[in-house]
């Protein structure tokens, strides 16, 4: 029995470590990118005690207790979405902020902790009482429940924290073992149409010449024509073969009336999707294909922040002198940029240290789930761990140039008290899930 538990002891230690090494980089790279304006760090100090507290709390309460509660988390959190999306306050085109006098919080942030726990307790449920999607328990309620927060979200015009839901979703629908037929469509549909608006931005500003056929072809008369007589076709062949063979065969006919049906989808979704992008909207992916085109208007945020982190060579600059940051050419550096104050600072190698930490963070998530005793702490473990997996990758590549400018904090390194405490109570959930996995065992 003794071997049993040994393994869980070290994981969660091994979190523990991580965990505190992580926010502790945070805060140093923090302290460094506001010193002229020390009163941000002191904010992020506080919720960084906060979100401790909470974390401690939720790492020995039993995890299992929440069950009961989740549902009324979820919706209590969905009105406050809302009402923050018609009263909220307003920054950056973007209404996402409640503001109490002197402190101001974001529940779009505070809200993926919840959204983790609801789908953790309703797929596991589904698992548990082996009912499948007969009543919509299985397809029809998770999509609203995803579709409820990335809809409020949206509305708030929060492009880039709604996006995050959605991969956070689809791993836990993946791992609950249900039925991933008609969510695989969805997801393939919804990257299809990301495609297709970001090729519509593309092409044009970039390519002019190309906007006119894609008008032509990707309007919606044109291209409900066009698919519509592939599938009746399809379809008619599709119905003769079946008479012919008795009702057999006929599958390479469907798979393509599906691939029809998603090539429609996607299409009219992107083009949807790209007349409701707003301008500066625009301007990011613009400037994520061609920097140099406005390099003191869209393309400024990239540049500057690929410059510090190429300044930084293998050791950095050191700590407090990165001359980016220092001189103000880094926007947004303590927020969207942090990581490439540290770039600049730290270096190739401390850089390395960093992206280690985290890794260490998400591996151990990963480990704690595997080593639970039931579907609901695997979920939540889970959970945790793709949260942190894409604010990390989404905003190291924003930094170097691989990816748009989408204003997604990055865990535990950028300014933003509310993402500060989500970030460290869903640790405490993940602690609870390996302490009391360890409680069973003994």
């Amino acid at each position: 029995m003794a071997e049993m538990r040994q393994p869980g002891f070290g994981v969660d230690s091994l979190f523990i470590f991580s965990l505190v090494a992580v926010t502790a980089m945070g805060l140093l790279n923090l302290y460094s990118a506001s010193v002229a304006q020390e009163a941000l760090f002191f904010r992020q100090l506080a919720a960084t005690l906060i979100g401790a507290a909470l974390c401690a709390v939720l790492s020995v309460a039993d995890y299992r207790f929440l069950r009961n509660h989740s549902l009324w988390l979820y919706l209590a959190g969905a009105g406050v979405l809302l009402v923050t999306g018609i009263l909220g306050h307003e920054v950056k085109s973007t209404r996402s902020w409640l503001s109490f006098g002197f402190f101001s919080v974001q529940p779009s942030e505070l809200f993926k902790g919840v959204f983790i726990l609801h789908l953790a307790v309703h797929f596991s449920k589904i698992q548990r009482t082996r009912h499948a999607a007969a009543a919509g328990d299985g397809l029809i309620l998770p999509a609203i429940f995803v579709a409820i927060p990335v809809g409020l979200i949206l509305f708030q015009g929060d492009t880039g924290t709604a996006a995050v839901y959605l991969p956070i979703f689809f791993v836990m629908f993946y791992l609950a073992e249900l039925d991933f037929s008609l969510i695989g469509f969805m997801l393939a549909a919804g990257v299809l149409a990301a495609a297709t608006a970001v090729l519509r931005v593309y092409g044009h500003t970039l390519r002019p010449e190309w906007d006119p056929s894609l008008q032509k072809y990707l309007a919606f008369p044109y291209a409900a024509a066009f698919f519509g007589a592939a599938g009746v076709l399809c379809l008619l062949v599709l119905i003769v073969r079946l008479r012919l063979t008795h009702f057999r065969g006929g599958g390479l006919i469907r798979r393509l009336l599906i691939l029809l049906l998603l090539l429609f989808v996607g299409t009219q979704g992107g083009e949807g999707f790209y007349r409701s992008l707003k301008p500066h909207q625009k301007n990011r992916i613009i400037s994520f294909f061609k920097p140099g085109s406005d390099p003191r208007g869209a393309g400024y945020q990239s540049l500057q922040a690929e410059i510090a982190v190429g300044s930084g060579g293998l050791f950095g600059k050191g700590y407090l002198k990165g001359s980016q940051k220092r001189l103000g050419f880094l926007p947004e550096q303590w927020t969207d940029f942090a990581f490439s104050v540290w770039a600049e600072e730290w270096g190739f190698v401390g850089c390395l240290s960093l992206l280690l930490a985290h890794g260490l963070l998400i591996g151990c998530s990963l480990w704690i789930a595997k080593l639970s005793t039931d579907l609901f702490g695997c979920l939540i473990a889970c959970g945790a761990a793709t949260l942190y997996f894409v604010h990390m990758g989404v905003g190291v590549a924003m930094n170097l140039g691989a990816f748009p400018v989408v204003g997604i904090p990055l865990p535990f390194l950028s300014y933003g008290g509310s993402a500060q405490i989500l970030n460290l109570a869903v640790a405490g959930l993940v602690i609870s899930v390996a302490r009391h996995r360890r409680l069973l065992a003994a």
